[in-house]
């Protein structure tokens, strides 16, 4: 390792620039924990206000809060904080910023909310990324401040996410975004849609959930989020899925989500089928059709393929009796345009019966 720490004053002079870089491109990220660095911790590998200037105009460094900054690895192709797409963008971002601020307070504060569900892995659904959302360890004490909202401490164990940063349990934390962060309250289908992951992906169980509603009990908004929790349900695989199923519920609809059916000898289940009706309800979403092409193969023709095996699976169940519904994610904002839907469905499968 190239590191010299007897650096005086933990600078680099301007004769030694050169020095400088080759410090910052190989060795600062093994120094940042979690991505992260302080303003010491630059100062003790030999960085100083000049130096940090120049690696933010660089791009090596981003600011995160004052006398925290994420680190660029030389290893990366691209920036730590940078994405796809903007939403990508804005959870990377908010990544870097929930660990500089967690490792700031040191113990005092853990990962809650929707920045817990983020660093979980989660779905945020309707949830805002502007500020980190932190719970205490010891006292109830809130506090607000322009890039985070610090809530009183909850007595349930604490986790840790996959990638190592101190967190409230995932359970608790689907329950908080569904009573939210004071006037960031959006309804509790983001509570729904984190359950349902969690408990899919195992990573909490009914058990885990009824005792983190509990904590709650006394709290505004804790009604509609139980009654909503009591839903709760793994086997939805996807947001589209979690969001139909609420919606047959508010229909008066009696389903059960992800049904068996055998088709040219091969088992294969669909989204959802109404008790004691031939009627499925598939959610349309297009992440079903994605597909890893074999080496070689067009993109697009593994696509084709995908909605081709589809189309000849609904055929079957067809031709055993079902009618099919297909929901877009655009449907979803309109409940009557599904509720239509399903009852042309019904009738034709009534007519069939009937036949």
């Amino acid at each position: 390792m190239n590191i010299a720490l007897s650096t005086g004053a933990g600078r680099v002079s301007g004769g030694d620039s050169r020095r400088a870089e080759s410090l910052w491109g190989m060795d600062i990220y093994q120094f940042a924990s979690d991505g992260v660095i302080s303003t010491p911790e630059l100062g003790r590998l030999g960085l100083g206000p000049n130096e940090i200037r120049r690696a933010l105009r660089a791009g090596r460094l981003r600011r995160l809060i004052r006398g925290w900054y994420a680190v660029w690895p030389p290893d990366l192709p691209v920036a730590p904080w940078d994405g796809a797409n903007g939403r990508a963008r804005e959870q990377n971002q908010h990544r870097l910023l929930v660990r500089a601020l967690v490792r700031q307070f040191d113990g005092r504060v853990v990962a809650s909310h929707q920045s817990a569900l983020l660093l979980h892995g989660a779905p945020l659904y309707a949830l805002d990324l502007s500020r980190a959302q932190l719970t205490r360890t010891q006292d109830d004490h809130s506090r607000h401040r322009a890039l985070a909202h610090i809530h009183p401490a909850v007595d349930f164990p604490t986790s840790t996410s996959p990638d190592g940063v101190p967190c409230v349990h995932p359970a608790v934390a689907a329950v908080q975004v569904g009573l939210g962060p004071g006037e960031q309250a959006v309804g509790v289908m983001p509570s729904l849609v984190a359950a349902d992951w969690l408990l899919q992906t195992r990573a909490i169980s009914m058990l885990d959930l009824s005792a983190a509603i509990g904590l709650f009990a006394s709290c505004p908004g804790i009604t509609a989020v139980r009654a909503q929790l009591a839903c709760a349900d793994g086997r939805h695989e996807s947001v589209g899925e979690t969001r139909l199923a609420a919606i047959l519920r508010a229909l008066g609809l009696r389903f059960r989500p992800q049904v068996a059916h055998v088709v040219d000898g091969q088992r294969t289940r669909v989204d959802f089928e109404l008790d004691g009706e031939r009627v499925i309800i598939e959610f349309d979403g297009l992440g079903k059709y994605r597909v890893d092409a074999a080496d070689g193969q067009d993109e697009g023709l593994a696509m084709r393929r995908a909605f081709a095996a589809e189309k000849r699976r609904q055929d079957a169940l067809t031709a055993l009796g079902y009618e099919f519904v297909r929901v877009l994610w655009s449907d979803l904002d309109r409940p009557w345009f599904i509720a239509a839907k399903i009852q042309a469905a019904r009738a034709l499968a009534q007519q069939r019966t009937g036949a």
